[in-house]
This record gives C-alpha cells, structure tokens and sequence, in this order.
C-alpha cells in the first residue's frame, strides 16, 4: 500500500520477474482457466504509470475473480546480435543524442567489442520479454516478465557520459555553432 500525504510523483523501482516462454504461460493461463491469444504488445506502453503491473499469479487470479475470460500475451526473442544490429543502433541511438554514430563507435570501441561477446553467451532460445495484458472496467492490467540481456544502449550512454574526446570536441562545436547562429539572428 502506498501512502502519500502531498501530491508529489513518488518513483519505485519495480522488479521483473523472470519472462516466460509462450508455452509456459499457456500453461499459467490454462491452471486458472484463462485462454491466452497473442498479440503484439508495445513494452513500452505496458510499463507506463496508468497501467496497473502486478505478479503473475496476483494478475491470473485477479482476471479470473473480475470474470476475464481471457488476455493477450507477447513474448519476444531476440538473436544474437552482429555488426549489423550494431550499426542499427548506434544510428539509432546517434539520432537521439544528436552526434555522430561514428565519433559513438570510435569512442566506444571497447564496449560494443565487449557487449557482442556478451551478447554471443546469452542463450538466444530463451525470451527477453513477455507481457499479458487485459483490461477490466477500462483500467489496464498488466504483467511484465523480463530476462536479463546485454544493453548496448546502456553501456554506450555511461561510456559517453564519462567523455571522450572526440564526442567533446563534436559537442563543443555543436554548442558554438548554435551560440553563433543565435547571435546572427540579432
């Protein structure tokens, strides 16, 4: 139960518990008399602040009690990543920050190298993410199960955040040609 005396935005950390496969959550489904039918569920979207995340066995019984017959589910695999993946989102992740994917790649040489040899471990069988939905009365309910995987992102967001020269010298010029663009437009 949460208590709050004041209306401030109160941050929890939430814990995953482990993704399923489809086959396991049939059989979840199936012990409490829920059918299952998969959908593509948006991760992000299902961790959002208005939907309601409970345990598994906490949101079966919950659907089951509020006459649910039956939810939706998405499991996601992922293969190991190559080169290719890499490139994609290092564009990706160049978008976003605004620099360059090749001053990323360059400052963070070491770290992709080490996140494709992890990636290479990881057991591409298992699922990295599994979602049930459903809605009762309009209100979202969810459950999220998540296996632990390498992030490239994550790892590139720290090394950048320590610097780099590189990615400083492009940041600077970045800053100057937008103090001198704002300066010509007096």
């Amino acid at each position: 139960m949460k208590i709050t005396t004041n209306l401030t935005h109160i941050a929890t950390e939430v814990e995953f518990e482990p993704a399923l496969t489809e086959e396991q959550l049939k059989e979840a489904f199936g012990a409490v008399g829920l059918k299952g039918f998969p959908a593509e569920l948006d991760i992000a979207e299902r961790t959002e602040e208005h939907v309601q995340m409970m345990a598994l066995d906490s949101f079966l019984g919950f659907a089951q009690t509020s006459g649910v017959a039956a939810v939706t589910y998405d499991v996601t695999y992922f293969p190991h990543a190559d080169d290719a993946e890499v490139t994609y989102q290092l564009k990706q992740l160049a978008r976003e920050l605004e620099i360059s994917a090749d001053v990323i790649r360059d400052v963070c040489a070491d770290e992709i190298r080490e996140y494709l040899e992890l990636d290479a471990k990881r057991d591409a069988n298992a699922p990295v993410h599994s979602i049930v939905e459903c809605y009762v009365g309009g209100t979202a309910f969810a459950w999220y199960g998540m296996n632990e995987y390498p992030r490239l992102k994550r790892v590139i967001l720290r090394k950048l955040a320590q610097g780099g020269q590189r990615a400083k010298h492009n940041f600077i010029m970045r800053a100057s040609k937008e103090q001198v663009d704002l300066l010509e437009d007096y």
